[in-house]
């Protein structure tokens, strides 16, 4: 005989069916990049034995990205399985919320009803005031009488347009309440709409309670590093305020969540371009060409009298710790490829594109102030600031609100900076420095009786002053530009170089490769100084030269 326990050995082993739940998904942070943002909510299951359940998440926006929806255990004795996104047609509001809108419609359309049985009151008193009046026209009347009832007459009457106005403006708000309401229900609930759900199956190793995380990426999120840059009205410092622009119209609100702002491209350069391949052949004849097709701050304690009553004396207060709560600051992390910022306490986004600006932090700049001014081309000292990135972490390129003192300059913008790189703001015309130029030297000698050369001879003079009311001395950079010969028939040289340009390496290069020579001058308050520079060219008597511009 054959027993029990042996064939119990070869019958098919039936897996156990999932229990099917629906936790609520809490979002917990959000990760804001240019374009899109990676969106991560928390939820809990609890499993009341160890086996299979499907949980089911939802709604999420319609236009996640399917391939990054990610679900991981964060603590509990349970394995996903398996995660898989579903567009599902239905109305969105789960059934406790759809309730509670269905109570709060219910009790304004009471609210509605008993107004109009106030108005059905009004009518009638309107009716009655008009009985009174009536009565009184069909009969012979004393003048006290007839005055008495004109005084009741005017009052109910007012009184009457009272109530009805009140009346008309409560059944206005009434209306446009419950019309909302009605919006928000779908038409009582039963409207449909398309979005997302996350299907996650999780084995339960044993009973008890798993905590997981869902992520998932989705387009329509941005955020923009903007700056405010404040000059110090003597241009002896510069403050610089990031601001970041968050935006986002994902098709969900971020409710009291943690945001991140991140610097990183998600999916973009990661591959190494392609190495193409270069072909070389001859032009075909052109075919006819068919036509195209349209395009598509600090808190203290107080000094006042209140310290007698403690029995402070006033002498005792530098011994007192006095209570200090610092403001949240924005931590920032550098990875090396990218920068990420973690704003202070948790934010609400509406999915509105409403611009949020959010202060991140100030960047550590250097500045160095100086004027520039190049006489041929203006008559006009220009200031400008060269700064220096001082901090720690890299500076993103963007625009920038200029202001020099309280006084708004205008917008320029930043370019990527690393540590120790410079940049130079320009920030407009300084009127404490004045500008004249004036024509020396301007001739022309022709050759002598043995030689064919002519030469052309110009020198000019600028003369620097600066006000006497200018708050310090000042940095002046000056340059200009003499003709370069593109030709090797012509011979260009420079003349009159007072006081002498700079000659650096870098110097000498400009000079040489674009006729380009710079000054670097100091000028105190009330001082005057004067720069010549001027060229001359020889060529051939019978040439005639051409100036032109690269």
């Amino acid at each position: 005989m054959i027993s029990l326990s042996f064939l119990l050995l070869f019958l098919p082993c039936q897996d156990p069916e999932p229990v099917l739940v629906s936790p609520d998904a809490i979002l917990n942070r959000v990760t804001v990049y240019d374009g899109q943002a990676l969106v991560e909510r928390v939820f809990h299951v609890q499993a009341t034995s160890p086996g299979p359940y499907d949980a089911v998440l939802g709604p999420l926006p319609l236009g996640l990205d399917a391939s990054s929806l990610l679900v991981k255990v964060e603590q509990g004795s349970a394995v996903v399985q398996g995660v898989e996104p579903r567009i599902v047609v239905g109305a969105a509001l789960d059934d406790t919320s759809r309730d509670a809108l269905r109570e709060e419609l219910s009790r304004l359309k009471g609210q509605r009803r008993a107004l109009d049985g106030d108005r059905e009151s009004i009518a009638s008193g309107r009716g009655f005031v008009n009985a009174v009046v009536s009565s009184i026209s069909s009969e012979e009347a004393s003048p006290d009488h007839l005055t008495q009832v004109m005084v009741f007459v005017r009052a109910q009457a007012a009184s009457l347009d009272k109530e009805l106005a009140a009346n008309e403006l409560a059944v206005a708000d009434l209306d446009l309440q419950i019309q909302t309401l009605q919006n928000k229900l779908g038409d009582g609930g039963r409207k449909m709409r398309r979005y997302a759900e996350g299907h996650v199956r999780i084995w339960f190793e044993q009973a008890g309670t798993a905590s997981f995380r869902l992520s998932y990426l989705v387009p329509g999120a941005r955020w923009l590093p903007t700056y405010d840059v404040r000059v110090f009205p003597d241009l002896t410092g510069v403050t610089v305020g990031l601001i970041a622009q968050v935006s986002q119209k994902t098709g969900e609100d971020w409710e009291d969540a943690e945001i991140l702002l991140s610097t990183a491209a998600p999916s973009v350069g990661l591959d190494p371009p392609a190495v193409p391949v270069r072909t070389v052949y001859l032009p075909r004849p052109l075919a006819q060409k068919a036509p195209s097709a349209p395009s598509a701050k600090k808190y203290g304690g107080r000094t006042g009298g209140r310290l007698e009553s403690l029995g402070i004396v006033e002498e005792d207060l530098s011994e007192l710790e006095f209570a200090r709560l610092d403001a949240p600051t924005v931590s920032v992390q550098n990875l090396g490829l990218s920068v990420l910022f973690s704003l202070p306490q948790r934010k609400a986004i509406a999915s509105t594109g409403e611009v949020h600006r959010f202060r991140i932090r100030e960047v550590p700049l250097d500045v160095e102030p100086e004027r520039y001014l190049v006489p041929s081309l203006s008559d006009r000292a220009f200031l400008r600031a060269k700064v220096t990135l001082t901090g720690d972490a890299p500076l993103l390129p963007g625009p920038a609100k200029i202001f020099l003192g309280p006084d708004y300059l205008g917008q320029a913008s930043f370019p990527i900076l690393r540590p120790g790189d410079e940049t130079t703001l320009q920030l407009g015309v300084d009127p404490n420095l004045t500008l004249k130029v004036e024509t020396v030297l301007n001739e022309r000698r022709d050759p002598g009786l043995l030689s064919s050369t002519a030469t052309l001879t110009r020198v000019r003079r600028a003369v620097l002053k600066l006000s006497a009311s200018a708050p310090r001395d000042l940095v002046v950079v000056m340059e200009e530009f003499i003709p370069v010969s593109r030709d090797n028939r012509v011979t260009v040289k420079a003349v009159e170089m007072r006081p002498a340009p700079e000659h650096d390496e870098e110097a000498l290069k400009l000079q040489k490769e674009k006729g380009l020579y710079g000054w670097r001058l100091k000028l105190a308050p009330g001082e005057t100084r004067n720069v010549y520079w001027g060229w001359a060219i020889e060529f051939d008597e019978d040439d005639q030269l051409v100036f032109g511009e690269e």
